[in-house]
């Protein structure tokens, strides 16, 4: 995998806006927070918002392509989820994702879908992690102190406890996942999500029992839960239908039951107020003993 360099105070950085319609009053917030760490920040473009979506899928597409090949520009942050990632990195297609330059990408939700294509075409380490105009202004300050010093490579960011471990257990490979309801969508295309070996991260937010059991059923169906190293999962806000986590429980290790690799849940990570940043591509352990997922490699470039 290649990584990126860590940012520096002076570095320009720029905001896309691959999905949804974003708010102004947020973006400011989540903007002075990057400038009060030194960036220089551009973006996102102004444009006329397509229905739910910040713009047509040619402009947002567009703004994707060229934050990434700006020489200038050291990191690229999406400012919201909602939907529009597929329509728009559909545009792009494997040629931009090959040549893709080394550079941090930070976002979730909807962005999975380009997180998941950035580490399997572009063969990058990129980060699921907050946004400028959705979760970035609401960070609390430990969580803005972790991210900056994930983002400019200093110690003392990563934390991976967990809640619990519905099955015990070793394992150790490189992570991918994103958000569940997201990554179903992938199946059957050419970007299709790739788990063998790997850890597997899902979280969501206010999904139904019934839902997360579908959603779930049908990755097993399509053969990504069948060779994992491990499975960790995020603390699933309001996906309980408020009978708390041994409903969860129930449903997943039901799906997974008949495998043997370990299962770990309550990764603060995703939609949730802590939402750590992890680095997909990166290699990681499990260890259902400890409650742990910990890092086997700098997800920064030496």
């Amino acid at each position: 995998m290649r990584k990126p360099r860590a940012l520096r105070e002076g570095d320009k950085v720029r905001v896309v806006a691959p999905a949804g319609v974003w708010d102004g009053a947020r973006m400011d917030e989540g903007r002075a927070l990057l400038e009060s760490w030194g960036l220089r920040v551009e973006g996102p473009a102004a444009a006329t918002p397509l229905r739910y979506m910040s713009a047509s899928d040619a402009e947002r597409a567009r703004e994707l392509e060229q934050a990434f090949m700006d020489e200038d520009v050291a990191a690229v942050f999406c400012a919201r989820g909602g939907f529009g990632s597929a329509r728009a990195a559909a545009l792009l297609g494997p040629a931009f994702f090959a040549g893709m330059p080394a550079k941090l990408f930070v976002g979730f939700s909807d962005l999975s879908i380009l997180l998941s294509r950035i580490v399997t075409e572009a063969g990058l380490v990129c980060f699921h992690g907050p946004m400028v105009a959705a979760d970035l202004p609401a960070a609390g300050a430990e969580a803005a102190r972790a991210l900056r010093a994930l983002m400019f490579g200093t110690d003392g960011w990563w934390d991976g406890s967990v809640a619990s471990a519905w099955r015990a257990g070793k394992a150790e490979g490189a992570l991918i996942g994103g958000c569940l309801s997201v990554l179903v969508t992938t199946l059957g295309t050419d970007y299709e999500l790739e788990t063998t070996g790997r850890v597997l991260f899902l979280e969501d937010v206010a999904e139904r029992r019934y839902r997360i059991d579908r959603m779930l059923t049908h990755l097993k169906h399509a053969g990504k839960l069948d060779h994992l190293a491990g499975l960790v999962l995020g603390t699933m806000t309001d996906c309980d239908d408020g009978q708390g986590e041994v409903a969860l429980e129930e449903i997943v290790m039901d799906i997974v039951g008949e495998f043997s690799y370990p299962v770990l849940f309550g990764l603060e990570a995703g939609h949730c107020s802590a939402n750590l940043a992890l680095p997909f591509g990166c290699r990681v352990s499990l260890d259902g003993e400890t409650h742990r997922m910990d890092l086997l490699e700098a997800p920064l470039a030496g």
